[in-house]
């Protein structure tokens, strides 16, 4: 005997099945910013003052200030991906949707350089960065096997700057999407996919890319 289903049933089902996901969505993405709220706070409050701004279940974002010689503040923005809707589980067989970590740091000293690090398969950031007659490609070898490249006003204090902060050997194994160095405001960003494995690497190396600018 075949088992008929309303329309008013499919909708229903639907609507139960959209309620479950939107709650164990929500619910998980809760637990884990508070995991990440724990981790900062743990981490960064012996070293200055941290301070959290929740934007609901969506992401959080910390800031820190504290004595140091190499910046006035660095911020931190935590982006989880939309589990709690329904299409975000298809989606994401066909198309990566990482977790995001975004930060910036306000340097104290002047920066001697404008500086971008970013994937090859950026084509249309590459595009605009050749386009730019103040920049210029770096050629690096260690950069390129990792799939990434570089562009500089400045050279010498570039190379200079991968060299001393261990740039290259950092990026990939941190799932660092970007770095950059923006010389008229003196801001450093960094864009990583945000693991729980690689979040206390990615921090340690946001603060020894700051010194070392």
């Amino acid at each position: 005997m075949a088992i008929v289903i309303t329309d008013l049933e499919v909708i229903v089902i639907l609507a139960i099945v959209l309620t479950i996901v939107y709650l164990i969505g929500t619910y998980w993405k809760h637990r884990r910013l508070t995991s990440y709220a724990h981790w900062f706070d743990e981490n960064l409050s012996p070293k200055g003052k941290v301070k959290f701004a929740s934007h609901g279940h969506a992401g959080l974002r910390i800031k820190f200030e504290g004595e140091n010689d190499s910046f006035k503040e660095m911020h931190f923005a935590l982006t989880l991906g939309a589990r709690e809707n329904l299409m975000y589980y298809p989606l994401a067989l066909v198309k990566m949707d990482p977790d995001r970590l975004n930060c910036w740091a306000i340097l104290h000293k002047p920066i001697p350089l404008n500086m971008q690090i970013i994937k090859q398969t950026d084509k249309k950031i590459i595009s605009s960065l050749q386009d730019n007659p103040r920049l210029t490609a770096l050629d690096s070898d260690a950069l390129k096997q990792d799939g990434y490249v570089a562009y500089s006003s400045n050279r010498s204090a570039a190379l200079e700057l991968l060299f001393k902060a261990a740039v290259p050997s950092n990026l990939k194994p941190m799932h660092i999407e970007s770095v950059e160095i923006d010389k008229p405001s003196s801001v450093l960003r960094l864009v990583a996919d945000l693991r729980k494995d690689t979040l206390s690497d990615v921090v340690k190396f946001m603060f020894n890319l700051a010194s070392s600018v």
